[in-house]
This record gives C-alpha cells, sequence and structure tokens, in this order.
C-alpha cells in the first residue's frame, strides 16, 4: 500500500539487530552471481513510498484514455467490482475510481465461497478534496462467476471511524485469510495522510463475506484514542494475516518501521500478534526478525513484506526479505537480501530463521525514486509470498527478481529480466534448490497456491510484448520435481498499465503515468481443484468505461 512518505537519511547503525540463528540456504554451495542492485536497506531508507498527489495533474487519469474501445472483451475474466463510480468533484473529477492491490481467501468448508479485497479508492474524502483508499470485500458463493461488493465499516475518516481511527485518511494492503466456521478475517492498514498516524487493523465476518463488524485495533501509534494525533517514531506497514485451520487463532505480522528524532531509518523489523478470540483482542508484540542486541553479521532487521501461513498442526511460519550483512552499514561485497522463512511451533514465542535463497532485487530508477523495469513507471518489490499445501502440509515459496537482467560493467541496469522463483520444504527449515517458476519475459508480483498436491504460480509478464510496456497476467503448475509447466496465458490481450497515478520524475522532472498498480497481487486453490487468481487488470470494461485499474479473476481447473 502506498503510505505516507518514508523519511529518507542515513541509516542509523548505533542500536541494531543481533543475528538469531537461521539454516543455510539450500543454494549456498552455488557460486552467486554479482548483486548489482542496490539492497532492501538503502531502498526501504530511501525510496519515494508515497502516492502521486500533485493536483494539477491527477485528472490525466481520464484524459489519457479516453477511448471505450481500446480493447476486446475480457471473458472468460470477470470483472470483479460492481457499482464503481466516475469521481464528481475534488482534485480526481472524471477519473474512474481505481482499484489496485489484490488478496482473495476461499472457504475451506466451501469453495464456491470466495471472499476478495483491494486498495478500492470509490470513496471521496472531503477532507482531502479527493478519493482515497478505504476497506472493500468483494464475495461470491458460486465459485467466482458473480461478485457482490461490501464497505468495510469505520475503517477511515470517510467511511465513518470514530476515536483513533478518525485520524485515517486512507486503508489499504488489504489480506484476507478464512478461519474455521465460515469466519473471514480481514486486514488493512489505517492511516494518515497529513500526520504521524498508522495503525493495523482487523475486520471480522461471520457470514462468508457478506457483513462485516467493526474494526479491531491490532497496533496503532501517532494517535491518541479520542483521535488527536501524537507524535511518533513508527509507522506500520505490510501487514498479513492467517488463521489456524483447527483452533481458529488469528495470526498477523506487519512491517514496524523505526525512525530516530531526525526522522531518519533505522530499522523495520517483523513484528507478529496473536488472538484467540476472534480478533476481539491481541496478544503484546514479538519480533519475528532478530533482537536490537549485539549485531555481529547476519541476518539484519532490514526486512519487509511478511507473510504468515498456518499448518495442520499448529507450526507458524512467516516468510519475509531481508538484508543479510557483515556489518550494519550493508555495504561489503558479500552482502545481499534474502528470502526468508521464519519457523515457530509455539505459537509465535520463539523463532528459527532460514535462509531460502538469495534475492537480487529489481534495479532501483532515480526518477520512479523506487524499483522498477525498463521502460515502466510503477514500483516493483520482491517480497515473497508463501503457501501450505492443507493436504500434504509442503511449503511453497515464490518470489521473483531481476538477476537475469542485463546489467553494464559498473553494474547499471541496461534491460530488466524479472522471473519469478520456488523453492518447497516439508518442515520449513530445510528447503529444495531455488527453481524458476515460470519461462521468464520481465515477471513480477507473483502469487502461490497449493492443495492436494496441486501447486500453481500466476504472475504479471510482459513476455507478450517484450519490446514495449504491456503487461498480462498468467500462471504455470509446478511439478513434483519443482520444474514448471509451459506458460498459461490468462488475460486475453495485453494492456497499457499507464492510466493512473500520475506524478513527476524526481531527476527529469517529466510527468509519469501509471506510478503504482499495487505491490502484490493474489490466488488460491480450493478443495475443488480450481485456481482463482485475482489481480488489477487495466481494461477496465471495455466498450463501457475508458480504460482503468479494476480487479478481475478468473475459474482456471487444474487437471
Amino acid at each position: 500500500m502506498r503510505h505516507k512518505a518514508l523519511l529518507p537519511g542515513v541509516i542509523a547503525v548505533a542500536a541494531l539487530i543481533a543475528g538469531t540463528a537461521f539454516a543455510a540456504p539450500a543454494d549456498a554451495a552455488a557460486a552467486a552471481p554479482a548483486t548489482h542492485n542496490k539492497l532492501l536497506n538503502y531502498v526501504l531508507a530511501y525510496g519515494d513510498d508515497d502516492e502521486p498527489a500533485d493536483t494539477a495533474l491527477s485528472a490525466l487519469c481520464q484524459s489519457y484514455s479516453g477511448d471505450t474501445h481500446v480493447y476486446g472483451p475480457i471473458a472468460p475474466s470477470v470483472d470483479v467490482i460492481h457499482g464503481d463510480t466516475v469521481v464528481g468533484v475534488g482534485s480526481q473529477t472524471g477519473c474512474y475510481a481505481a482499484q489496485n492491490e489484490t488478496t482473495v481467501a476461499v472457504n475451506p468448508e466451501n469453495p464456491e465461497n470466495l471472499v476478495a479485497g483491494s486498495n478500492d479508492y470509490r470513496v471521496f474524502s472531503s477532507r482531502e478534496d479527493r478519493n482515497d483508499s478505504s476497506g472493500w470485500a468483494y464475495t461470491s458463493f458460486d465459485g467466482g462467476s458473480t461478485w457482490k461488493n461490501v464497505q468495510l465499516p469505520a475503517l477511515t475518516y470517510q467511511t465513518g471511524a470514530t476515536g483513533a481511527l478518525s485520524d485515517m485518511d486512507s486503508a489499504g494492503d488489504p489480506v484476507l485469510a478464512f478461519g474455521p466456521h465460515n469466519t473471514v478475517y480481514y486486514t488493512n492498514i489505517a492511516f494518515s495522510r497529513s500526520n504521524a498516524g498508522s495503525a493495523i487493523v482487523v475486520s471480522v465476518s461471520h457470514d462468508g463475506g457478506l457483513s462485516w463488524g467493526q474494526p479491531s485495533i491490532v497496533q496503532i501509534d501517532g494517535v491518541a484514542a479520542d483521535g488527536t494525533p501524537t507524535a511518533s517514531d513508527y509507522f506500520n506497514d505490510k501487514n498479513w494475516i492467517a488463521v489456524d485451520p483447527r483452533t481458529g487463532q488469528v495470526y498477523v505480522t506487519w512491517t514496524r518501521f523505526t525512525y530516530d528524532d531526525s526522522g531518519n531509518y533505522i530499522e523495520s523489523p517483523i513484528y507478529l500478534k496473536t488472538s484467540t478470540d476472534q480478533g476481539k483482542s491481541w496478544s503484546a508484540a514479538r519480533r519475528v526478525s532478530p533482537t536490537t542486541t549485539d549485531f555481529a553479521g547476519g541476518l539484519t532487521a532490514f526486512a519487509q513484506g511478511s507473510n504468515p501461513q498456518v499448518a495442520e498442526d499448529g507450526t507458524l511460519y512467516v516468510a519475509y526479505e531481508s538484508s543479510v550483512c557483515a556489518t550494519l552499514a550493508c555495504t561489503g561485497a558479500s552482502d545481499h537480501d534474502e528470502t526468508v522463512v521464519a519457523t515457530s511451533r509455539d505459537h509465535g514465542k520463539t523463532w528459527t530463521n532460514a535462509l531460502v535463497g538469495q534475492n537480487y532485487d529489481y534495479p532501483y530508477n532515480a526518477d520512479v525514486q523506487n524499483e522498477a523495469l525498463t521502460g515502466e513507471n510503477f514500483r516493483l518489490n520482491s517480497y515473497p509470498q508463501l503457501a501450505v499445501d492443507p493436504v500434504t502440509q509442503h511449503l511453497y515459496v515464490v518470489w521473483s527478481d531481476d538477476r537475469n537482467g542485463q546489467y553494464d560493467a559498473s553494474g547499471a541496469s541496461v534491460q530488466t529480466d524479472g522471473t519469478a522463483f520456488i523453492a518447497s520444504s516439508r518442515n520449513g527449515t530445510d528447503w529444495s534448490a531455488v527453481t524458476a517458476a515460470e519461462p521468464g519475459g520481465d515477471v513480477f508480483f507473483p502469487a502461490v497456491a497449493a492443495f492436494g498436491g496441486k501447486v500453481a504460480v500466476t504472475y504479471y509478464t510482459r513476455s507478450y510484448d517484450p519490446s514495449g510496456i504491456d503487461v498480462d497476467y498468467a500462471y504455470t503448475t509446478i511439478g513434483r520435481d519443482g520444474q514448471a509447466s509451459p506458460q498459461h496465458r490468462i488475460t486475453t490481450a495485453s494492456e497499457n498499465p499507464d492510466v493512473q497515478f500520475v506524478g513527476v520524475g524526481a531527476v527529469t522532472g517529466q510527468v509519469l503515468q501509471g506510478e503504482f498498480i499495487g505491490d502484490y497481487s493474489a490466488a488460491v486453490l480450493g478443495a475443488d481443484g480450481v485456481l482463482h487468481p485475482v489481480w488489477t487488470d487495466f481494461r477496465g470494461r471495455p466498450g463501457v468505461d475508458t480504460p482503468h485499474q479494476t480487479v478481475d479473476t478468473q475459474a482456471i481447473p487444474l487437471l
């Protein structure tokens, strides 16, 4: 989710991270290629993580693509969004409301019951004079053929929040998880655009996603109980949620950005809280990342992008990306980023961190002020997604990076070639070799789903427009040998992502269209063997409205 800009500055290293015990990576003996891209600690400290908000530019989202017949029909895909609107007032007048950054969950007791969500910008905020993201759930009881859209109550100022949450202007980083007995848990970040306030919240539905209760606050900083802003050295970001399939215990992880009094980035450890009463109350916070004393080299707390999952026996796993460094300056020749999976067998009290494989990230684009593909304006990341097969209990972790891209002698990117990678494990400690999960072609934002030995990886790809900027959504299946099937195209046409979120380049000063498309995509695989990918689509409703960001899905039986 786009949130308040992280304050750039020199990384403070006086009080950081102690290394924790971790298993050796499966590919530790292999000769690693050179690390060309900036490490995660640099991107988290200096990258621009704020939405484009220039009121003179935002209406370009409509005038840029005025033709309603750019694309043909989207079938067999389905547009999940109903009741979408054209913004009628404020700085975005004339723009279609955007939806991006998708999530989806399937009911373990009824595979026809799906609940999806996204950053949904259809609600106007009088305080901001523009539309901003608010929590929405999209619910289906017929396997994804039809959908009902439901607004979550009281997450933000414009959706009726009271008390501390009344300070919050935006809700995002949506993640869903089903628990037992048709109960659905929906976590979001809620934050202020003008103050230091940030919160991790959870909404709960007991009827498969048709109705939702008031939000429960998991963590909040920068605001008093009555909504009065307060000073804070913390920002809560990138939440994720998982539920124990037997006991119903709920686990929420998130990244806790920490700054010094001058606003300089210090660390961003992964934290966890749990609930044993269906989200009514929450435990004290526990760190998943290493502790903050006596760092001696190894895994740091320069971390982001956590993703928890719970096995049938109650074992808790959390995947995330983190820098691994000899010193806290992270400037050594062997310093690099890793995909990490932490394992806890005592409900999050203690952890073992396993390094799964080196994560090469994407090249940093100074104009975009974040990682990006060649020729694209939207920001990228290499954060992992994790799945536990509920039948076999095998774990699968996926991520994408640019290790196969072209770089010149100085290490500068010439042409990106993002690739999705996968590794598997039976216990969270010992991991297979890392293998390609698809055939290549500038891939990003992969998701993984598994059930009964079937494994699918979904992702965006530029392989159908290799010389341009258009993207498609596609998938592969993964065999028992870890090898990927041929690629299956899901979208019926390559799509131009430059339709919304307009900003100005930090270096060139030029208008940049399509600066934000979300930070991940999603997929689930139900007990019926049907794969349900859910992604940000850029076609809108062809023949009805102009191209814009929306949410599409498709039901794909895996044979």
